[in-house]
């Protein structure tokens, strides 16, 4: 397995990381699938309280197989959508069934939407960022199935320092996005990069 500077995060992330969004059927099925993820050399696993199961069976597992916290990064997101104390509680919940301290990398989920660009505004990342401050997150970044225009407006808020978007041979729409993450020093994580 290679790994790569994950940007300015500074984090060494493998080139592949298991996204959890379909390893839901069953506790075992999330055990073998990070058993074997492991063995390939994979550290970084990506999941989201919207997956279901998803926080739960990937915690579950990860104590199952003896891994050691500094050997992974854990990556959850949160929705952009509430207030202070509805953030706390999600990143809680999720550190809480993650059975973790705190959480590598947060990214809000989904910055599709004007709405959406409007409450990191007004206080969505004002709260991500105490809990930064206190520690329970380490990174913050954003994914996104919005417009190249918000995608770029997203980044040069230089709130971020991640992106999580769609760009393969077949959709290269989000090139534009990628080249200003790159200049800005973000993390770029290709979701289903052979879709």
């Amino acid at each position: 397995m290679k790994y790569r500077r994950f940007g300015r995060t500074e984090l060494a992330m493998s080139v592949f990381s298991l996204g959890t969004m379909r390893a839901i059927a069953d506790p075992q099925t999330m055990a073998a699938t990070v058993k074997r993820a492991l063995a390939l050399g994979i550290n970084h696993f990506e999941t989201a309280p919207s997956y279901g199961n998803s926080e739960l069976f990937l915690g579950r597992s990860l104590q199952e197989l003896g891994v050691k916290r500094s050997e992974i990064l854990l990556t959850s997101k949160v929705l952009p959508k509430g207030n202070a104390q509805h953030i706390r509680e999600i990143i809680e919940t999720s550190c809480a069934q993650l059975q973790t301290d705190y959480l590598d990398c947060v990214a809000v989920h989904g910055v599709n939407t004007a709405e959406h660009f409007a409450w990191l505004e007004q206080g969505g990342m004002a709260s991500l960022l105490g809990l930064k401050k206190q520690g329970k997150i380490r990174h913050l970044g954003f994914s996104t199935h919005g417009s190249l225009d918000l995608i770029l407006k997203t980044i040069a808020t230089d709130f971020f320092e991640f992106i999580n978007l769609h760009y393969y041979y077949f959709f290269q729409r989000n090139s534009q996005a990628i080249a200003a993450a790159s200049e800005r020093d973000m993390g770029i994580f290709i979701h289903f990069p052979r879709r």
